[in-house]
C-alpha cells in the first residue's frame, strides 16, 4: 500500500467477502491469491477464513519475482502446464484473488512472446477452474502505478474504492434483484438528462444479468461462479438495432484521459460523434482502428454501489457509481447479443431519468424502482 494512505479495515472487508461474497463453509479449502504489496490484507482474508471453519492456503508472488521468472525461465517451461497445480485444484472450493503486481508496467520490458506464453497457460488454468465451477472473488487493488490516468487525487478514490468493496451485501443483492425484476419484463428504455440525452433503446427479451458480489447456490447451479469487487449494478445487452437518439456523455475514457462532453447521435444501434468537442475526431480514430460492430450499443447498465459518489476513470467503481448509467459500444456475446467486435467502450451518463416503458425507475439518479 503506497505510503500515506488511509489504512481501510481489512478485517470487516474480509469478513464480508469470506462469509457473505464467497460463501465459505467449514472444511472447504480457499485459496487466497495476491502480492507482497497487498499481504495485509490477504493476512485479513486468510484469518477471515480460519474464523469461518475453512482452510486458507496462500498464493503470493511480486512485481520482481514476477519479472525475474518471465525473463530468466526459458521458454518451453513457460509454455508448460503446471499439471500439479490442476491436480490441486481438485481440493480447492473457493478462490479469492487480488492484483499479483503493483506496477503492471515493470512487465513491459519483458518480451512479447514470453508474455503471451505464461498468459496462455494462466487461461488453461482459469479454463480449468470455470470448468470445475470453483467459486471465485476477485478484489480489484487499485495502486498509483496502475491506474496514472485517474480523474481525481488516487489519496481521495482509495477511500472510495475500499467504502465500495465494504458494503451491505445482502442488501445490495436484494436492490439488484428488484432492478433486474422490472428490466427483464421491459420492452422499451428511454433515457434523458439535463445536458442533452434523449435516446431510447429496446430490451425486448434480452437477459438481465446482476452484479451483486454474492455467489449465491442459485448462482453456482446456473453456473454463474465469478463475482468482481466493488460490485454494484445491473447490466443487459439490448437490441442491438433498437438505440436511437442523442446521447450526451458525462464522462469516458479516452486515450487513457478522461473527458467529458462529447456528444453522439445514435440510428440504428449505431453512433457517431458530432459537434465541436475537441475529441470527437479522436473518437472516430478509435472507432476506425477496431474491427467488427465498434460503433453499435452493446450494453445498457445502471450503477447501484451506495458508496461510489464520483467517476474515476476505473472502471470497476465507474461502472457502479450509484444513480449513474453507462451505454457501452462493441463486443457484448458474454451478455448474450451478436455484436463481434475488438473493443468495449463506455460512455457514461450522470444523474439520468430513466423510463422503463413509460414508467420512472430512474429519476435524476435517484432510483425509484416502481415496477
Amino acid at each position: 500500500m503506497a505510503q500515506g494512505l488511509e489504512t481501510p479495515n481489512f478485517r470487516s472487508v474480509a469478513e464480508k467477502i469470506v462469509r457473505d461474497c464467497a460463501g465459505v463453509r467449514p472444511g472447504q479449502v480457499v485459496q487466497i491469491g495476491g502480492g507482497i504489496h497487498n499481504f495485509g490484507f490477504l493476512a485479513a482474508v486468510a484469518a477471515a477464513v480460519r474464523r469461518a471453519g475453512a482452510f486458507p492456503e496462500l498464493n503470493v508472488t511480486s512485481d520482481d519475482l514476477q519479472v525475474e521468472m518471465l525473463t530468466t525461465t526459458p521458454l518451453e517451461h513457460l509454455r508448460a502446464l503446471p499439471e500439479h497445480r490442476l491436480r490441486w485444484l481438485e481440493d480447492v472450493d473457493v478462490i479469492i484473488a487480488t492484483d499479483a503486481v503493483e506496477n503492471p508496467q515493470k512487465a513491459e520490458s519483458v518480451p512479447e512472446e514470453r508474455r503471451l506464453a505464461a498468459l496462455a497457460a494462466a487461461k488453461a488454468m482459469e479454463r480449468h477452474i470455470f470448468e470445475r465451477g470453483v467459486r471465485w472473488v476477485y478484489v480489484g487493488w487499485p495502486t498509483p502505478a496502475a491506474t496514472p490516468g485517474l480523474a481525481l487525487p488516487f489519496a481521495g478514490f482509495w477511500p472510495m474504492f475500499w467504502r465500495a468493496v465494504d458494503v451491505d451485501y445482502r442488501q445490495l443483492a436484494a436492490e439488484a434483484a428488484s432492478a433486474a425484476a422490472i428490466l427483464e419484463v421491459a420492452e422499451e428504455v428511454r433515457i434523458v438528462s439535463e445536458r442533452g440525452t434523449d435516446l431510447t433503446l429496446r430490451l425486448a427479451g434480452r437477459p438481465v444479468l446482476v452484479d451483486d458480489g454474492v455467489i449465491s447456490d442459485e448462482d453456482v447451479e446456473r453456473g454463474d461462479t465469478a463475482a468482481t469487487l466493488p460490485a454494484g449494478k445491473v447490466f443487459v445487452a439490448p437490441q442491438e438495432d433498437s438505440a436511437a437518439g442523442r446521447l450526451v456523455a458525462d464522462f469516458a475514457v479516452l486515450g487513457g484521459r478522461p473527458v467529458s462532453g462529447l456528444e453522439l447521435t445514435l440510428a440504428e444501434g449505431r453512433v457517431r460523434a458530432v459537434g465541436a468537442h475537441p475529441s470527437a475526431a479522436a473518437v472516430e480514430r478509435l472507432l476506425a482502428g477496431e474491427r467488427g460492430e465498434v460503433d453499435r450499443v452493446g450494453e445498457l447498465g445502471i450503477g447501484l454501489n451506495p458508496a461510489v459518489d464520483r467517476f474515476a476513470g476505473y472502471s470497476l467503481t465507474d461502472e457502479k457509481r450509484r444513480g449513474a448509467l453507462y451505454l457501452g459500444l462493441g463486443d457484448n456475446r458474454l451478455l448474450g447479443g451478436a455484436n463481434a467486435a475488438t473493443v468495449r467502450w463506455e460512455l457514461f451518463v450522470e444523474n439520468p431519468t430513466v423510463l422503463v416503458d413509460g414508467r420512472p425507475f430512474l429519476e435524476a439518479g435517484r432510483l425509484t424502482l416502481r415496477s
